[in-house]
Order: structure tokens, then sequence, then C-alpha cells
């Protein structure tokens, strides 16, 4: 399992509130209902900080425009197809999709022209979007333990080396390409799993986060409770107090 990372002056540009990082990407479009969406992607070193922040790749693989263009591209066909198993709202997902590209000033799976025209071909150029993305190589993953192919180690075995869990780490390497193909990836495993069923949009009216609701009972409501569900318990509070005190009437002599 993967974890998002700290990086090391301790400031992140990206959040990972889902646990699931094909869904966290889909939350770097924040506030999608927003005449202006904020994009988290705007630039080349954005993408490679959310590579690097949310633990797919070790090291920045240095995105270009063609990069950045390419993810703009896998999200925004995601998110068409989230929305389209969530229910349907595939002209705001186009919207957003337009939005996102002419903030990123790249060209997007839709255009402005095309987003009153969402329908199953938009559908269709999402699953072959989405699919071909899948099919590139993905992030290379290697075991590396302390003395064992390194020269060092004073001739122990690879057994006992690998007995110590504290000798051993994972290490993490590729391109931006080979990021977004693990990505669409893992979207391909929850879209056609049984995971589908557990896609829920955050109760929080500004936030179109998309999460997977493994909670007893499936009563999750929240992308995150630390932001979006306190945020509406201080709001419903604030609300509640403002209709329960009473207003002060003033009295004539």
């Amino acid at each position: 399992m993967r974890h998002p990372v700290t990086v090391q002056n301790g400031y992140v540009n990206h959040a990972f509130p889902c646990g699931t990082l094909a869904l966290d990407f889909l939350g770097t479009l924040r506030a999608r209902r927003n005449p202006v969406p904020a994009e988290k992607l705007a630039t080349p070193e954005l993408l490679d900080d959310w590579f690097v922040e949310s633990g797919m790749l070790d090291a920045a693989p240095h995105a270009d425009d063609a990069d950045l263009a390419a993810a703009v591209e896998l999200r925004e066909s995601l998110y068409l197809l989230v929305e389209d198993r969530l229910g349907g709202r595939a002209t705001l997902a186009a919207a957003s999709a337009a939005a996102a590209a002419e903030l990123a000033g790249q060209a997007g799976p839709a255009g402005p022209a095309e987003v009153a025209a969402v329908g199953p071909a938009a559908l269709t150029a999402a699953v072959e979007v989405l699919n071909r993305y899948a099919a590139e190589p993905p992030v290379t993953v290697r075991l590396e333990v302390a003395g064992v192919g390194d020269g060092v180690g004073g001739g122990r075995g690879a057994g006992d080396a690998a007995g110590s869990s504290a000798a051993a780490s994972i290490r993490r390497t590729g391109t931006a390409a080979q990021g977004l193909a693990a990505v669409a990836r893992e979207a391909v495993e929850i879209l056609g799993g049984p995971d589908a069923a557990l896609l829920r949009e955050c109760g929080r009216p500004e936030c179109t986060q998309v999460y997977l609701d493994r909670s007893r009972g499936h009563r999750r409501e929240w992308c995150a409770m630390r932001t979006c569900g306190n945020r509406v318990k201080v709001s419903a509070y604030r609300s509640r107090h403002r209709t329960s005190t009473p207003t002060p009437t003033s009295s004539h002599a």
C-alpha cells in the first residue's frame, strides 16, 4: 500500500483525502461546480509534485507540457466515467473537462463546443482513453535490501538479509507516462470491479471529490472528516445557533 509522503521542507501542494490514488488524482481539479474550478495541475512541476507527494514515485519524473496535457486528458476522461457510474452528470463532467483544459492551456478531451453533446459516444471515447493509458508500462517497483547485490554485507546470504524487515525498502521509479499508467490501471480496477458500487461524492456541496465508501453500513458522507466533515458540522452548528438565539427587542417608555 502506498502512503502519501511529506516533502523535505514539510510543504505539500496536493491533498490525498481518499486513500485511493486514482480518485485523489481526480481531486486535482477542485470545486468543479464553481464558475472557475481550482486547478492543482497548472504546470508540469505541479504534476511532478503530485507523483512524489502521493508516494507513487520516489523522485520527480521531470514532466513536460505533453505529460501535463496527457494527465489532464486522463483525469477528465476518468471523471466522466466516474460521474456516469454515480448517476450521470455528463454535461457537468464535460464542462469541467473544458475548464480544466482552458486553465492548463491544453486541449482536453472535450472542448466548449462539445459540452452539450456528451453522451454514449463521449463515454466510449473516455473508456478508450482510460484503456490506452492503462496499457502502457506502469511504475517500476524494486525491492532493495541492505547488503544484497551492492557488494557489501560481509558475505551475508540473501536469506539472512531478507529476514530483517528494517533492512528492506521499496523503490518506485518511472516517467510521468508510467505514473499515469499506474493511475489508469487502478482506475480500471475500480470501475470494472466490485468497488464501483462503493463510489460516492463528498456530501459538502462545494466539494466534488469522489471516494470509496468502505465504512460499516456504507454511511461515510465526506471525502475526509477533518476537512469537509468538520466544515459542514461547524456550518450547521452556527446555523442552529443563529436560529435559536432570540432577537433583542427594544422597549418604549
